[in-house]
């Protein structure tokens, strides 16, 4: 493993973020977000059931809440969801859905048991709404200070922002963030039916663990866009019919910290090929001056394999122990991209496995991975339902599998200067031997 290259990218990263947070840096009253500080943000309270306007406060276990508009928390505040909360966005009546927009801080902390749900009104909960961009999401700001998701899901977001919001005309994605000090922590979440990308960070500190992808852009869109800037892992999460890439990290923009992202034991099925053109389509993408690696991460039915651009930081990125099965022919030739061969090929170490179609079948427990047919990838809006959907099928590994033991663990996470501290600190997790999200010790990804 070649871990020397990332002590001198750490040791810069964690100076850089030392003077930015020393000078720029927000302060949020997370500790007591219903502190009122005589000024005409609402705090919310026990008699609160609608949101909409400039608010502050807590969001009180299992109770539901009406999102009748934009819901802004202003710099230097904060809302906090506790576990069992639930927010309907049910807009004003317009065209456009509401969204929450962050200048400080917002944390919607589920638990395993009650865990937290940001939806539509019911009745728009359908298949056919999965690309409608209903509501907003969450859309932040320079100031932004922290977004924080634990056991919670979130679906039927995307759709244009309205006037006088972060992106207002434009295609909105279910998180947007814009400070490479804005810190993020997705964990144990559940997150269905994106219109564009689900989180872009133009900037941040991440921790992405443990979480579920389903039917992520309409015919365009990654999961994890990355801009310049930002530092952090993805690790453990399942990603099930995306229209383009699961990850793509890239180091397009203006900050001085260059985007560094460790990404490892990841299972990524049936994605890239709603998005039209070969060179699309690649599961995790490295490209425009990222660095990092991928590792332990288990590929299958994807358009295209891992692909590095050679616009990337080529000496600092390495691609190993990865497991790639395709059940088609076309799956299997482009499990090193064509238009990228020589750039990726330098990064690849010697462990990956891939072979020609149907080779290295990981054996999930409960899945037919041979089911679908080239006509039925290449369907776009009209793939089959079951292709793209998590339930009720079992992506944990049986005995016997290619993938169990086939990982390494002689790496650490990209190491990450998080100030969130109690129920809403980073999960920081470490390598498994077994490739893919689902673990033998059962110790990665636990839901489905």
């Amino acid at each position: 493993m070649k871990q020397a290259k990332y002590i001198l990218s750490i040791l810069i990263f964690a100076s850089l973020a030392f003077a930015s947070c020393s000078e720029d840096s927000t302060s949020v009253n997370i500790e007591d977000p219903d502190d009122n500080n005589g000024d005409d943000i609402v705090t919310i309270d026990d008699n609160t059931t609608e949101l909409v306007g400039q608010m502050r406060g807590t969001l009180r276990s299992g109770r539901t809440y009406e999102l009748v508009g934009d819901l802004i928390i202003p710099d230097g505040e904060a809302i906090v969801a506790e576990a069992g909360v639930t927010i309907i966005a049910v807009g004003d009546g317009g065209d456009i859905g509401p969204e929450i927009t962050i200048h400080g801080a917002f944390h919607s902390l589920g638990t395993a048991d009650n865990p937290n749900l940001l939806t539509v009104p019911a009745n728009l909960r359908t298949h056919e709404n999965r690309f409608a961009g209903l509501w907003g999401g969450l859309q932040g700001s320079e100031t932004t200070a922290s977004i924080v998701l634990k056991h919670t899901r979130m679906e039927f977001f995307g759709g244009e922002g309205g006037p006088g919001t972060p992106r207002a005309g434009r295609i909105r994605y279910g998180i947007w963030t814009l400070s490479d000090q804005t810190e993020v922590v997705l964990e144990d979440s559940w997150f269905y039916g994106s219109k564009d990308d689900f989180y872009r960070p133009v900037g941040g500190k991440l921790n992405i663990v443990r979480n579920v992808f389903e039917e992520m852009g309409e015919d365009g869109g990654d999961i994890i866009n990355v801009k310049g800037g930002t530092v952090g892992n993805i690790a453990y999460n399942l990603v099930i019919g995306g229209a383009t890439n699961a990850f793509k990290p890239s180091d397009d923009g203006e900050s001085t910290i260059q985007s560094t992202i460790g990404i490892y034991n990841n299972t990524i099925l049936n994605s890239g090929f709603r998005r039209a053109g070969l060179n699309r389509g690649a599961n995790i993408n490295f490209e425009n001056g990222a660095r990092g690696f991928a590792y332990n991460n288990l590929i299958v039915n994807n358009k295209r394999g891992i692909r590095v651009l050679d616009d990337s930081d080529l000496t600092n990125i390495d691609i190993d122990y990865n497991l790639y099965y395709g059940t088609h022919q076309e799956m299997a030739e482009e499990f090193i991209p064509t238009d990228s061969e020589g750039s990726t090929q330098q990064v690849l170490g010697e462990n990956n496995i891939y072979g020609g179609p149907g080779d290295n079948n990981p054996l999930f427990v409960d899945y037919d991975i041979d089911l679908y047919t080239m006509s039925d990838y290449n369907a776009g809006e009209n793939q089959p339902l079951e292709m793209n959907i998590a339930s009720p099928w079992n992506f944990r590994l049986q005995a016997g599998s290619p993938a169990i033991g086939a990982g390494s663990t002689d790496f650490s996470p990209i190491s990450v200067s998080f100030t969130l501290t109690g129920d809403a600190a980073p999960t920081i997790l470490a390598p498994n031997a077994d490739i893919g999200a689902y673990t033998s010790a059962g110790d990665g990804l636990t839901q489905n």
